[in-house]
């Protein structure tokens, strides 16, 4: 379409002046053009869909059409860019860039509009389970929708770059060589993340844990993308990075279903065959009938002669985690063992040793002046009796 044949007066203009606008006003019709079609296609589009949105009693639909405006907005645009190149006649190398640009905002304002929705929608774990079978905890939530809304953006800017006709393949091995110099860099921090990603799945612990590793105890406070943060039993706060715990051997006391009651008792040796028996069954029936103690895992056992004592093993399990509640009631299940002990007239022993000490053997010249003095004693004693 030539501009002169729509413009007569243009015609008249001198030639530079005709050129000038030949040029330019093409532009600005069709700057003007893609700005009107942007306003009266985004209220084309968005106006039944505000309608029927509001008829709904959900909100989830009105969230994810104000999500969509950016986006519809955003393909408007470049719909309005390739409709203009048909409109007007533009030289084969302007209409070529025009074409590419505008695929290039469809395809962004696609992408675009795929990660509003998912901002939305995002991974929640009826919604995963029920879709992929798989059920995943709620603190890997944050870290798993920011990884996949990254990766949609990622797929969206190489769909992008390669209609803009750049070289996808060098640019994502040169993007590999920088990547591999950063992971050097900052191979720490992304053992870290691993490791934290590690932590979330395998649940080993979580916030309020009392938990053991070779180097560390205490409770856990918080569990970040770096670190771990750990309460030591003198309070003070421990940083862990999450690389090491994931290696380590880690004891997680809080996990416990019940706790072990294990004792020996030391009874002394004057302790009679009736007596030993009388208190194995008053200590067994004992434990058996106390509570939160499995009477099923109750041994109570005269189990060996020591060098002082008589001893006899006890073990129960007591079915209580609290460190607390497990000490009160260990406590009193010792008081009455005690009481037991007591009134059976039994001992316990303690370290202790005999020593007996005999006389040494006289040799035969203290033996013989034994008798010599026997034998001069002898008169003495018989001239006595005489007198008498």
């Amino acid at each position: 379409m030539d501009l002169r044949d729509l413009l007569p007066f243009l015609q008249e203009q001198p030639a530079f002046v005709q050129q000038i606008v030949s040029d330019v006003f093409p532009f600005v019709v069709a700057l003007a053009l893609v700005l009107v079609l942007r306003v009266v296609l985004t209220a084309i589009v968005l106006r039944p869909l505000r309608a029927l949105a509001g008829r709904s009693a959900s909100d989830i639909d009105d969230r994810l059409l104000e999500a969509s405006v950016s986006p519809v907005r955003l393909a408007v645009v470049g719909f309005s860019i390739i409709l203009v190149t048909f409109v007007f006649a533009f030289d084969a190398e302007v209409k070529s860039i025009a074409l590419t640009l505008g695929r290039a905002m469809l395809i962004s304002a696609l992408f675009f509009g795929i990660v509003r929705w998912f901002e939305v929608v995002s991974l929640r774990p009826a919604t995963f389970a029920r879709i992929t079978g798989w059920t995943i905890p709620e603190r890997l939530l944050p870290f798993l929708n920011t990884l996949v809304k990254y990766l949609i953006i990622a797929f969206g800017a190489i769909f992008v770059l390669q209609e803009l006709n750049f070289d996808v393949a060098a640019l994502i091995a040169s993007l590999g060589v920088v990547g591999i110099g950063i992971s050097l860099a900052s191979q720490d921090t992304v053992s870290n993340m691993f490791g934290f990603a590690a932590i979330v799945s395998d649940n080993p612990f979580k916030v309020g844990d009392f938990i053991r590793t070779p180097t560390m105890s205490g409770i856990v406070e918080s569990v970040g993308v770096r670190s771990t943060r750990v309460r030591q039993l003198d309070q003070a706060l421990l940083t862990v990075p999450n690389n090491l715990l994931t290696n380590a051997v880690v004891l997680n006391w809080s996990r416990m279903e019940k706790r072990r009651l294990d004792v020996t008792l030391t009874f002394t040796y004057s302790t009679t065959v009736d007596q030993m028996r009388q208190a194995l069954a008053e200590i067994r029936e004992l434990l058996q009938n106390t509570d939160d103690i499995d009477p099923e895992s109750v041994i109570v056992h005269f189990i060996d002669f020591d060098s002082s004592s008589l001893n006899v093993r006890v073990i129960a399990q007591v079915l209580l985690t609290d460190w607390r509640e497990f000490t009160a009631r260990k406590e009193a299940v010792f008081l009455d063992i005690m009481g037991i002990v007591e009134r059976l007239g039994i001992d316990f022993a303690f370290p202790s040793q005999s020593v007996y000490i005999e006389s040494a053997p006289q040799t035969l010249e203290q033996q013989m002046a034994a008798i010599n003095a026997r034998s001069d004693d002898e008169p003495a004693e018989a001239q006595g009796s005489s007198e008498q």
